[in-house]
């Protein structure tokens, strides 16, 4: 039996209400990922040692599709060394963890293929995301900074550009800057 995932649409609403619309650091439920909220969307951000990935999220804060965005991450690393990558849309391998949710209702997220219960029977979608190839195997992701740019968005923000705060090594955030161009 799959089981129910939080989507945090809670915790990152209070957080953008309180910010004026861009969302201290968070680690979401769904990925383990940082956090970032800009005017329309949200984005879920990690560093991987095969890369960078990055999860969109709706206005209402939910799992969305990647459809036509795409991007690009400029990666900072603690070695001195900057690295820009692009991002393209990546469909989870199999046995990779990922979500599954409805499309219709933001509230129905699980962490295994199934139906929605609300809709009668609707196929759960299977939340993909931004991939960046980058060989960070020996790189500690606390101390990566990063810059990252996605277009090809839908609604009222096209564009936007991001500086995740990824998770120090004392466990707290650093503090975010949200923007859009």
């Amino acid at each position: 039996m799959s089981k129910r995932l939080p989507i945090a649409a809670v915790a990152l609403a209070s957080l953008i209400a309180v910010s004026g619309g861009a969302a201290p650091a968070t680690t979401a439920p769904l990925h383990g990922g940082a956090v970032t909220a800009t005017k329309a969307h949200a984005f879920e951000t990690l560093i991987m040692p095969q890369g960078v990935r990055v999860f969109l999220y709706t206005d209402e804060l939910a799992p969305a599709m990647v459809e036509k965005a795409t991007g690009t991450a400029k990666l900072a690393l603690p070695d001195g060394r900057v690295l820009e990558v692009p991002l393209k849309a990546h469909q989870p391998a199999a046995g990779e963890p990922t979500s599954y949710f409805c499309p219709m209702h933001a509230e129905v997220v699980r962490d295994a293929p199934g139906k929605c219960e609300l809709c009668g029977g609707m196929v759960l979608f299977v939340q993909d995301h931004l991939f960046g190839a980058a060989d960070l195997g020996d790189v500690d992701p606390a101390g990566v900074s990063a810059l990252i740019r996605v277009s090809g968005l839908r609604g009222i923000e096209k564009e936007a550009t991001f500086t995740p705060a990824f998770p120090t090594p004392d466990g707290k955030a650093a503090a975010v800057r949200a923007g859009e161009e």
